[in-house]
């Protein structure tokens, strides 16, 4: 299909286009949407139209649709007599991408970029609950697919270039793009990398760690030794973007800093119901006093940063070796945040809680009977980081700016669980908690 004529797909596409278009019209948008336990941290709302579409062989196809808010979405369909649905592991979708050349398709606005030369079968869910879908073929590689067409689709890929012409390894190897041109930019559509079997996420081996420590089944330095591996991987991923451009803070830009927190726990306040907005109303006077005296923060190198730095976006490999994913940004940030240089100092900060939050949950799991040793792992855990980062990078950190950004992690830790997980919402409350008693 890839190989005929401009005219003819053309031609086929003007063919199908009403056909497609009415078909939609009786698809259940929210079904086009990946499948997840918890909300989506967006929506999708009919009328839908069809844009523009890649045929990727059979009735499978990857689609451009505008919804009624003129929202656009990437979204691989499978279109049958019987109607339209979402392409799911399985169906086949996922095994032809990573079979397509290296080569612009014909309607010239879908660019295929693939280094990947094998030819394995087979396709499966990675089986993890994720904000956008990811499909492993052949057990060789794994394909992610990027929903809403966003700064996000704008801002990931040039992240990962970056590093890689650093020379920074710890990360998956990227195999294959797919972007769509529109109106002068290319949107990420789906990414390929290789897939690293036997691999788990920080929200599997962070907790197992966490819970050893509390089961003395190991020691807590020995549980929290991961804190100084990743605390050194982030100056390493740090200093590949530096590489790349960077340049230095100015005054409005630290007062910008101090205003989006601020804003940040006005819209967490807002949302917020019963205990968690009790309890955050009565630490709100404190905080944004402390914001308030805040009269100078030392200038700050800005750069490309991850924009959602977690454990759960740092696999651990059988073998032990950590490599960091997903550089999508934070859900809950602003596209302008999204889009500019930010200061590499809000990676730390979100790394440094999310230690915390691991801590949270396994405080749970124990009935919240032992919070006080796990508040010491937390601790061990993130002086690890900060010690080890500090080193990689030659530096000392701005203290007061990093709390600044680590309060502000759990305003939109708050924002994120309440519009879409609300079970999350302990975390955020034990974690601002504790953050405040160590002002």
């Amino acid at each position: 299909m890839l190989g005929a004529s401009t005219e003819k797909l053309n031609n086929l596409f003007n063919m199908l286009h009403k056909q497609w278009d009415e078909t939609l019209a009786k698809a259940d948008p929210s079904s086009l949407l990946p499948r997840r336990t918890g909300a989506h941290s967006y929506s999708i709302t009919a009328p839908l139209i069809l844009l523009d579409s890649l045929h990727v062989g059979g009735d499978l196809y990857l689609c451009i649709i505008k919804d009624n808010t003129e929202t656009l979405f990437s979204i691989p369909l499978v279109f049958t007599v019987d109607g339209v649905r979402r392409a799911v592991a399985g169906d086949g979708l996922s095994q032809a991408l990573s079979q397509l050349p290296n080569a612009e398709s014909s309607n010239g606005n879908f660019t295929i970029n693939n280094r990947y030369v094998g030819a394995k079968s087979g396709e499966r869910s990675i089986g993890v609950d994720q904000t956008e879908e990811s499909v492993v073929v052949g057990e060789e590689v794994i394909i992610k697919y990027f929903s809403q067409i966003s700064e996000s689709s704008l801002t990931s890929l040039p992240k990962i270039e970056a590093l890689s012409a650093a020379g920074f390894i710890d990360m998956p190897s990227l195999l294959a793009t797919i972007q769509w041109t529109h109106e002068g930019s290319q949107y990420l559509l789906a990414l390929m990398t290789t897939y690293i079997p036997g691999s788990d996420d920080g929200w599997t081996w962070a907790v197992d760690l966490a819970q050893s420590f509390l089961s003395s089944e190991s020691s807590i330095g020995d549980s929290t030794q991961f804190g100084s591996e990743l605390g050194e991987i982030l100056a390493r991923m740090h200093k590949g973007f530096l590489v790349h451009a960077h340049h230095k803070s100015d005054l409005a830009a630290q007062s910008g800093w101090i205003s989006s927190a601020l804003s940040d726990l006005e819209i967490a306040l807002t949302l917020l119901p019963g205990e968690e907005g009790t309890l955050l109303s009565d630490l709100a006077p404190t905080i944004r006093s402390e914001f308030h005296n805040l009269k100078t923060l030392g200038s700050q190198d800005l750069s490309l940063t991850h924009g959602d730095f977690h454990v759960g976006q740092i696999l651990r490999t059988s073998e032990g070796r950590y490599l960091v994913i997903d550089f999508d940004g934070n859900p809950v940030a602003t596209q302008q945040l999204l889009s500019t240089h930010q200061p590499l100092i809000q990676d730390l900060a979100s790394l440094l809680q999310s230690i915390d939050h691991v801590a949270r949950v396994v405080d749970k799991r124990s009935d919240f009977s032992r919070t006080a040793d796990l508040e010491k792992w937390i601790e061990n855990a993130q002086d690890n980081v900060l010690h080890a980062y500090q080193t990689g990078m030659s530096l000392t950190v701005d203290r007061a700016l990093l709390r600044l950004f680590q309060i502000q992690q759990e305003f939109r830790e708050f924002i994120y669980a309440q519009r879409h997980l609300p079970v999350w919402l302990y975390v955020p409350q034990a974690a601002i908690a504790s953050l405040v008693r160590k002002n």
